[in-house]
């Protein structure tokens, strides 16, 4: 029964691990919210599988929220973001009045140790214990911790309304991460008022 227990605890552990470490927000202080057709998200993140996984994410929470979001990897080009004039271009014709933009500040690896989890060998005629474990999970493992900023546009100014910072950890796949990020990120959007809500 202890070692379910033990073992139980060890992936409660592990999952936290791939959640959100922290978040520090900022926004303009004359930012105003305003009915916005469409929010484009953008992760500058050279893996594509972890890019997609990110906007989708973040545009299936804001989404959720009433707030009209497409993720950029299926709407924009190379050619799109070649000049301002270009991408204003194509936002106009995809009605998008603001975008949020994921970019990565810095990851690093380092080894993590891992707990581990003994199970005492029985040894003699009772099944009595000489004193010996055989470690059955546990040691090193590497992971990279992650850091982002997430910065929104709008058309009214040329400058960013709102930032946000954020950490984690990807242990693994990026799938678990990245959704922790997205709904991080949206839910700091809606607590600081970025959007007219609907009543």
């Amino acid at each position: 029964m202890k070692i379910k227990h033990l073992l139980i605890a060890c992936c409660l552990i592990v999952l936290i691990q791939s959640a959100t470490w922290a978040q520090t927000a900022w926004k303009d202080s004359e930012y105003k919210p305003e009915p916005y057709r469409k929010v484009m998200v953008f992760a500058r993140i050279s893996d594509a599988l972890a890019r997609r996984q990110l906007e989708d994410n973040t545009v299936k929470f804001l989404n959720d929220k009433g707030i009209v979001a497409i993720p950029a990897y299926s709407n924009v080009r190379q050619a799109h973001v070649a000049s301002r004039e270009a991408f204003l271009a194509i936002a106009d014709s995809l009605m998008v009045d603001a975008l949020l933009v994921y970019s990565v500040n810095g990851a690093e690896q380092h080894v993590q140790r891992t707990s581990t989890v003994s199970v005492g060998v029985g040894v003699g005629m009772y099944g009595g214990y000489a004193g010996a474990s055989v470690p059955i999970s546990g040691g090193a493992k590497v992971v990279t911790q992650v850091k982002l900023s997430v910065d929104f546009y709008n058309r009214a100014s040329t400058d960013e309304q709102w930032d946000l910072q954020l950490s984690g950890t990807i242990d693994g796949g990026t799938d678990k991460l990245a959704y922790s990020f997205a709904k991080t990120t949206v839910k700091a959007m809606i607590k600081d008022g970025l959007f007219i809500t609907k009543k």
